[in-house]
């Protein structure tokens, strides 16, 4: 009983001095001065609202419930059906815009046939996509190293396409190319026979990965430890050299399906592509981008982002050495890319298709892309005449960037008052194209919030070839939305999105089921769609139309 009243008067005591501090001394705030000890709780319940309304609200401002709900049931293996009572009664769905015409004669599963978008059919090494689906822009840095690793594997297992984002190419965009020291395009470093004995006794997965880890710091240091992957067949640390000779990168026809669809992504910043220069001015260099791109189906020139128009934004505490080294920066700096690609001048859009015909010779004759956001016909109305005017140049696809697209570290202005949303800028697309008579001179790659079937779709009969995926692959690769992506304001609780290694021992512990849910999502997503198209009457998603819209006379 004494304990019990010694332990409660230092609680009092405490709590006493926190009450002296805010009434008398502390000089910041005006809460905690006129309700010293209480005004704090207003900022605990403050930090406590998102979890409060993730799992005791309905939460539908990142996405309705019912979607996120049907994620994770399919990501976890399941059909993704629903009970009575979770019908959506918030008109998220059923709201008079999503709807399509049911066919009086509906397909039955076994007669679809889905034939998928081929990129760049007059290019020497067409894209022959195998999926409606890729990974959208997501870049290594904001996203972590075993993040980036299972979403990689994922795409690679069910061949849909990935999307580097403008963070570079690194080895864990590549999970499924086997280690070999014959490739070589991987450089290694042995680890001695001796420690196998330590890893293979060491209990449990996670202890296993803290020996891996530890042996990563001790061979490859600890500033670059990320920067390498661990084989634990021949028992090294490998990664790719880019030091190597050109005629060490695999050439087009050597890209097997263990090097899954990488689309490259090249942004502002050249991330990875940079050549040094004197005066420290942009410039790609060119046989680094031979190297990179030798690694993907497809390159894609990052013109504007739907929910960031200033270009990519990695906040400090991501960059991290081993991401400044794959990036080619300096370290622990906050990078901002600039505003506009350093090779697009829309006043000069001629010499822009020819840097496109350029990067396309540099990489073998593969197909490129650009992605751009659309707020009227001027966004799109340059391109449309250009390749009118030029039959044999121009990119092979373009990408529509929503709007309401999503970002780790969008200023709240960017985010909300720039570009339409993807079912408005579609139409806006497909019909100005159209005027010109080129809108089958280029695939065209939906990307916004495109979490489920339903949703995807839509975007597909209005116009789009393939869709762009990434807050549902996030949320199927583990995402629990706690809203602290960039870094800035905590560490992602899961592992997914930051570079800090106590938060990514979890992700890493659970590595392999992760792929598995991402591979699961993602198979159940084109499911979905080739339903849709079943109910419509046509054989494949990529005919439907606008005929197939309930609404159609209003999507102009």
């Amino acid at each position: 009983m004494q304990i019990f009243l010694i332990i409660l008067g230092v609680i009092a005591g405490l709590l006493a001095l926190v009450f002296i501090w805010d009434r008398f001394f502390q000089q910041k705030n005006i809460v905690k001065s006129n309700f010293p000890l209480v005004g704090r709780f207003r900022y605990a319940f403050h930090e406590l609202r998102p979890f409060f309304r993730q799992y005791f609200g309905d939460d539908n401002a990142f996405a309705p419930r019912i979607v996120i709900d049907w994620i994770l049931r399919v990501a976890q293996g399941k059909t993704g059906y629903f009970s009575f009572d979770k019908f959506d009664t918030t008109n998220h769905l059923h709201d008079g815009q999503h709807q399509m015409v049911h066919a009086a004669a509906p397909l039955n599963n076994d007669e679809m046939k889905p034939v998928f978008p081929v990129i760049g059919e007059n290019r020497k090494h067409p894209f022959k996509m195998q999926s409606y689906f890729y990974r959208s822009a997501m870049s290594l840095g904001s996203i972590g190293f075993e993040a980036t690793y299972a979403m990689s594997a994922a795409c690679a297992d069910t061949q849909s396409a990935f999307n580097t984002g403008e963070g570079a190419l690194s080895v864990h965009h590549l999970p499924r190319v086997k280690f070999s020291k014959s490739k070589k395009f991987f450089k290694y470093i042995q680890v001695a026979k001796i420690f196998r004995l330590l890893y293979f006794i060491a209990p449990g997965k996670r202890m296993k990965d803290r020996v891996v880890d530890f042996l990563g710091n001790m061979y490859c240091g600890k500033d670059l430890r990320d920067v390498y992957w661990f084989d634990k067949k021949a028992f090294v640390f490998y990664t790719i050299d880019w030091d190597a000779p050109l005629d060490a990168f695999p050439k087009p026809e050597d890209l097997t399906e263990d090097f899954g669809n990488i689309i490259l992504q090249v942004g502002s910043g050249l991330y990875g592509l940079r050549a040094k220069t004197k005066d420290g001015s942009l410039e790609l260099d060119w046989d680094r981008f031979k190297k990179v791109s030798s690694f993907a189906r497809a390159i894609e020139i990052k013109l504007a982002q739907g929910a960031k128009q200033t270009g990519g934004i990695l906040k400090a505490v991501k960059n991290t050495p081993a991401i400044a080294y794959i990036r080619g920066v300096e370290p622990g700096i906050e990078l901002v890319s600039q505003n506009r690609f350093p090779y697009y001048d829309p006043g000069q859009i001629h010499e822009f298709f020819d840097f496109i015909e350029d990067l396309s010779d540099a990489a073998g004759g593969k197909p490129v892309g650009v992605k751009i956001v659309i707020s009227d016909e001027k966004n799109i109305e340059p391109f449309a005449k250009e390749l009118k005017a030029n039959p044999k140049k121009g990119p092979d696809f373009i990408t529509i960037d929503g709007g309401d697209g999503g970002s780790a570290t969008a200023p709240v202005a960017l985010g909300v008052l720039f570009g339409k949303t993807i079912y408005e800028a579609l139409p806006i697309v497909t019909s100005t194209l159209e005027e010109h008579g080129v809108r089958d001179r280029v695939k065209l790659f939906a990307s916004s919030k495109l979490y489920a079937p339903h949703m995807s779709a839509r975007v597909l009969a209005l116009g789009a070839d393939a869709v762009g995926v990434a807050r549902g692959i996030m949320v199927a690769g583990g995402c629990i939305r706690a809203g602290v992506c960039s870094g800035e304001n905590g560490d992602c609780p899961v592992g997914l999105a930051t570079l800090v290694k106590s938060k990514r021992r979890g992700y890493m512990q659970t590595l392999e089921r992760k792929i598995v849910e991402i591979s699961n999502y993602l198979n159940a997503h084109h499911k979905g769609v080739v339903q849709v198209a079943a109910i419509c009457g046509v054989d494949s998603p990529s005919k439907l139309g606008l005929q197939h819209i309930a609404d159609a006379e209003n999507v102009h």
